[in-house]
């Protein structure tokens, strides 16, 4: 196997056999990817959340044509001032419904409100059937059309529909198209939800309010916010950087790693756009994982150079190769390890997880660039101007600084060491025990990327409470023979499935083609409750169900397909998971009723409720093998990097117990494990390797020299300790600020990497050496990655 001399003997000569020609290589390449970096755009789109291999999808995608699919957006107009039977407020609705029929992206034909030619009522008149349109076509406003148009809402049952229940309200419902049918591009969320707004601001004011919900208006508030991200980022980088002079005492040294990790995300950019990818919104932190990661192994380098100048008063070229023998090889596994793992996370069939996790892998591959080759070159160029001033600041840190670490070293005794492990034991525990109740999917009502008294969530409560229906719906597709729908043990069972979901914990409203005829059976009979059922006779269903334009959405042209559309309170994970083994367990009973043969296939699900059940069934199929094949790479990576068992367990634990316990946290915080937040959380197993393999390295190249264990801690902690210590109080404090975010999301991700930061490096510092008095033991006849006595034949 190759060892580490062997790979720095050829790879050293490259980083600074040339320079000169390095930098122009890297400065070459970093200008070409910044060229691409700057046409990077932002990137949302609907298909991208949806995961096409799970089953559900292939219901969806094959009806979605014929019955609409789930990308839907709801805007609500509430009267404040009286119902809506006024000319005011019809002219509003109206007003708004054109707006809405001609936004971009708007499919026309499935554009729903009072104003809308499908929107019709039913009536039983003298010699059969009357019916029209709710508003007359030849609408003017007077107060007979007001009465009329009362009457009318009420003969087309849609109050709670499209007519909120006190009928102070009334809705707009519209589906986007993700692909511009006529030009061939795809939508631009932005430009609809700016759109949106301005229709907000044109017709709001204090009498009439307008609320508007959807996936657009979500990627509309949260690229809105885009630019307090970037001013959080701005305050975290300027924060590290001051944390990063104060520790170098230098401001030339502090500069480095940040210049170094910004390169990285520029190169980071650049690759998403030669690989034909954006930056979608919902992705907005992960250049800030990359960012930071890059910081934390810049820091590594910096404080191994200062090491070699202050310590051993080399050359800044020395000094900068020295410190490359020191940090590359475990430095470059470490991140190698990240980038397996994002890689890892792409396997996941859903296209946005997959574009999160090639971005974050992006960003990783860059570090090793940036930081294992361009930071060398340029500490070799780095002149202290008075040195022995230097050395002083420097020196008074580590006087400070060494008492910490002599503290510290005596984790290695075993006594401690046993009550250290202990500790970790219980955290362990807690962590197993509390992270099962960690929820795959949304863990509140409305929105959780956004804060609970956003406009959007507020929204999203006005129109929950005047109206029974939103943009959370389930459509579940009663699939039969043509013509089936005069077939009454095939209504009948429809009715059935439509009853239990109707009951079903969760379910706010329930809409079925048997329902409707129903209720046409009852009108059919002067309105006597006892006639609403379903007739057996065929031609007294045809009756009953002929007012029914297929135009409804409840049931296709040849009655072979009759949705059940159920519309749910929220999209709360465990409201999903009851429903949807309501579901389950109807189609079970109907199975076994027939003998596996039923009329009727309800063919799971459709609407945007069906798209989140799908996503969080996938997340939480492919989580825990996702997760084991990550540890599986770590593992890799430490065996080829140590080639031992020690270094796999002392390495590892600590990770697996600070993946564990975030789980834990995650629960506590009633953070759902979902689309956005899963690449994040594999940030706990990047930062931790980082830590864990520095950590190791040092240590075992010191017990490989012939040091007791607990004086080879402490040299540890004098030259990556700190730095690992540093790391994580630095990038700790620069996150905290989000929690003036207005984005609910980056306010949870900060309290997460807040843990990840803290909880890893303690890992590191503490648990790592704790398990190294059981397993670490110095090799006879082995070489770490650098060894400290050939210092003296370099120069």
């Amino acid at each position: 196997m190759i060892s580490a001399q062997t790979i720095l003997r050829v790879v050293e000569p490259i980083v600074f056999g040339r320079k000169l020609l390095g930098l122009a290589v890297l400065a070459a390449l970093t200008a070409w990817l910044g060229w691409h970096a700057s046409q990077v755009e932002v990137d949302a789109g609907f298909d991208k959340q949806l995961p096409q291999s799970h089953p559900y999808m292939e219901t969806f995608n094959q009806y979605k044509d014929a019955f609409g699919g789930a990308n839907l957006i709801s805007i609500a107009l509430l009267n404040h001032e009286g119902d809506i039977y006024n000319e005011k407020f019809l002219d509003r609705l109206k007003q708004v419904t054109d707006e809405i029929f001609f936004l971009p992206g708007i499919d026309r034909s499935r554009v729903t409100s009072l104003f809308t030619p499908g929107v019709r009522y039913i009536e039983i008149v003298e010699g059969g059937f009357k019916g029209g349109d709710v508003v007359p076509r030849n609408y003017e406003p007077s107060p007979q059309m007001f009465q009329q148009i009362r009457d009318n809402v009420g003969k087309a049952g849609i109050i709670g529909r499209l007519v909120s229940t006190d009928q102070r309200g009334a809705m707009i419902v519209a589906e986007l198209l993700e692909i511009h049918p006529s030009t061939g591009e795809k939508l631009d969320y932005r430009e609809v939800a700016a759109k949106l707004e301005q229709i907000r601001g044109k017709y709001e004011d204090a009498g009439i309010s307008v609320h508007i919900i959807g996936f657009a208006k979500i990627v509309g508030n949260v690229t809105d916010a885009a630019g307090e991200v970037v001013m959080f980022f701005a305050i975290a980088l300027l924060l590290t950087a001051l944390l990063l002079r104060v520790y170098s005492a230098s401001w030339k040294l502090s500069a480095l790693p940040l210049a170094c990790s910004l390169v990285a995300v520029v190169w980071e950019f650049g690759l998403l756009h030669i690989f034909g990818m954006g930056l979608d919104p919902f992705a907005i932190l992960v250049p800030f994982l990359v960012l930071a990661n890059g910081v934390e192994h810049g820091i590594q380098m910096v404080n191994a150079w200062a090491d070699e100048i202050t310590n051993y008063e080399t050359s800044s070229h020395q000094a900068s190769v020295n410190s490359f023998r020191r940090v590359a090889i475990p430095g470059t596994a470490a991140l190698m390890t990240d980038v397996f793992g994002f890689v890892t996370i792409a396997l996941i069939d859903i296209q946005i997880i997959q574009e999160m996790a090639l971005n974050a892998a992006f960003g990783m591959a860059a570090i090793i660039i940036t930081n294992k080759w361009l930071m060398p070159i340029l500490l070799t160029y780095v002149q202290i101007r008075n040195p022995e001033e230097y050395k002083r600041r420097l020196a008074w840190r580590e006087s400070i600084g060494n008492r910490f670490w002599q503290v510290i070293a005596r984790t290695t005794e075993k006594r401690n060491a046993i009550i250290i492990l202990c500790i970790t034991a219980g955290l362990l525990a807690w962590g197993l025990w509390k992270g099962q109740d960690i929820r795959i999917g949304d863990t509140q009502e409305g929105v959780p990327e956004l804060r609970p008294d956003s406009r959007y969530n507020q929204d999203s409560r006005v129109i929950t409470e005047h109206f029974r229906i939103g943009v959370d719906q389930l459509k579940v597709m009663a699939e039969a023979e043509p013509q089936a729908c005069i077939r009454h043990e095939v209504l009948e069972l429809i009715d059935r499935f439509a009853w239990r979901m109707q009951n079903t914990p969760g379910v706010d409203s329930v809409q079925a083609l048997p329902q409707i005829a129903k209720h046409v059976r009852k009108a059919w009979n002067e309105g006597s409750p006892k006639w609403a059922v379903l007739p057996r006779n065929q031609y007294a269903i045809v009756q009953a169900i002929s007012p029914v334009p297929s135009q409804a959405g409840l049931q296709n042209p040849d009655c072979s397909v009759m949705p059940v559309l159920v519309f749910t309170e929220n999209h709360k994970a465990e409201t999903l998971q009851t429903i949807f083994a309501a579901a389950e367990q109807f189609r079970a009973e109907i199975e076994a009723e027939y003998d596996g043969n039923p009329p009727v296939n309800f063919a799971l699900a459709s609407g945007n409720v069906g798209v989140m059940a799908a996503t969080n069934e996938v997340i939480q199929a492919e989580e825990k093998p996702i997760l084991f094949w990550v540890y599986a790479a770590v593992g890799l990576m430490c065996w080829l990097s140590f080639r031992s068992l020690s270094a796999i367990i002392c390495i590892m634990t600590p990770l697996a117990v600070v993946s564990l316990v975030a789980y834990a946290v995650m629960a506590v915080l009633e953070i759902g494990l979902k689309v956005a937040t899963l690449p994040v959380t594999a940030l706990a197993v990047g930062i931790g390797i980082d830590f864990g393999i520095y950590t190791f390295s040092v240590l075992q190249d010191h017990l490989d020299d012939g040091m007791p264990l607990k004086d080879a801690y402490y040299r540890t902690l004098q030259l990556t300790g700190k730095a690992v210590a540093f790391t994580g109080v630095a990038l700790s404090i620069g996150v905290i600020t989000w929690m003036w975010s207005d984005l609910q999301f980056q306010r949870d991700m900060g309290l997460l990497m807040v843990f990840m930061f803290l909880a890893n490096m303690i890992g590191a510092l503490f648990v790592l050496p704790a398990l190294a008095v059981f397993f670490a033991r110095p090799a006879k006849h082995a070489q770490g990655t650098w060894v400290r006595s050939t210092h003296s034949n370099q120069g």
